[in-house]
């Protein structure tokens, strides 16, 4: 039988809570390097200095093993998994809404980085990390670019704030806390320059 006659096993669908206590924790970012898994967040709700869990909607594919490892992982941490539907034959009976708290995510107002402003260029070039914050515009939901931000350039990518509404009507925003190396930095703002998305640069901190 040809190997074009498989068809590649659906996502997974949950809603997770995180503890408060790991809102500092690059989770999702496991997700996608220890499991190998895509994951695209479909909606998000997470405040760092709140002492309110984190809320996101997730979409996960990989490998079905995979998948059950990582899904023991996240219950392994405390975190709740809501709502769960796998290849669409579990339905939840669960019909709780997203949570529609607000959200105290700041949106800076000053105008988006260009990368090939000579500063800022060599600042990344000698640092392990970098702190921004990206506009994930609405035709771009459907993308799971956090997760090709771990995959594709390897990556440790921290969540620190998140507002990402699941209905579509607004641009989604993320403070997100890069580490990597300097060249792997410099490209993974590349890719993100090149899909047009704004970004912020927060802080390069000192010190590696």
């Amino acid at each position: 039988m040809s190997l074009s006659n498989f068809e590649k096993p659906a996502p997974v669908h949950s809603r997770i809570r995180i503890p408060q206590r790991y809102n500092r924790q690059p989770i999702i970012s496991r997700l996608v390097s220890r499991y190998n898994l895509t994951v695209n967040i479909t909606a998000a709700s997470l405040t760092s200095d709140s002492k309110d869990d984190g809320w996101f909607d997730l979409e996960l594919s990989g490998n079905p093993p995979e998948l059950t490892y990582s899904l023991s992982y996240l219950q392994g941490l405390g975190v709740d998994l809501m709502q769960l539907a796998i290849a669409n034959q579990i339905k939840s009976k669960n019909t709780q809404p997203f949570p529609n708290k607000k959200s105290n995510l700041t949106r800076l107002e000053s105008a988006p980085i260009k990368l090939k402003q000579e500063p800022i260029y060599n600042a990344i070039a000698q640092t392990n990390r970098v702190r921004l914050q990206l506009c994930i515009l609405k035709n771009y939901y459907h993308k799971p670019i956090i997760s090709d931000l771990v995959s594709h350039y390897m990556l440790t990518v921290n969540i620190t704030n998140a507002m990402l509404n699941p209905d579509i009507q607004d641009d989604g925003w993320f403070d997100l806390d890069l580490w990597g190396r300097p060249q792997q930095l410099r490209a993974s703002l590349n890719y993100l320059e090149k899909l047009e998305l704004p970004l912020w640069l927060v802080s390069i901190p000192d010190g590696n």
